[in-house]
């Protein structure tokens, strides 16, 4: 590319324990589109409720039983992992945390930050079983937008095991 800068961004759903695969993905990208990374972790027992008036998110916790209305944010390791990743690319990051349908969250700020692409990993253990059920967050953003959605293996099978929701 020529001295042009770039818009927009790489956005990335992120989940703890499961950053530095994906983010190693994301930074190679948005190094080669000179463009920031936003890390973006999503808490699926929340759902927003409007705006107050002076703009700030109302949050209610999905079970009307739970009285906790903060969502769960990244560990600071995670954190970590994604500061030093992306200063080896020389990219910039930053992180979000939102709350919902991870599908729709991560689709909304890419729009709001006019991605190139949305980066998402794979589910690992009990939540491929989960996925399976749900409907991968992957393949339902590659339905439901329009941006390019590339998906990382974490911790992938390889062709002689079985899937999960193959396993008996």
């Amino acid at each position: 590319m020529t001295g042009a800068a770039q818009t927009g961004a790489v956005v990335v759903g992120v989940q703890a324990g499961q950053v530095r695969e994906v983010i190693t993905v994301a930074a190679q990208i948005a190094e080669r589109f000179t463009v920031p990374i936003v890390c973006v972790t999503v808490d699926p027992a929340l759902m927003s409720a409007g705006n107050r008036p002076d703009g700030s998110e109302i949050i209610e916790p999905i079970d009307p039983d739970s009285a906790d209305a903060r969502p769960v944010d990244l560990p600071e390791a995670d954190r970590a992992a994604i500061e030093q990743i992306a200063a080896a690319r020389s990219v910039q990051a930053s992180v979000l945390t939102k709350v919902g349908d991870p599908a729709h969250a991560l689709a909304a700020v890419a729009d709001e930050r006019d991605a190139v692409m949305i980066v998402v990993g794979t589910q690992t253990g009990r939540r491929r079983i989960t996925e399976f059920f749900n409907g991968s967050v992957a393949a339902r953003l590659a339905h439901q937008q329009h941006r390019p959605v590339l998906v990382v293996p974490v911790d992938p099978v390889g062709f002689d095991e079985s899937l999960p929701w193959d396993a008996s």
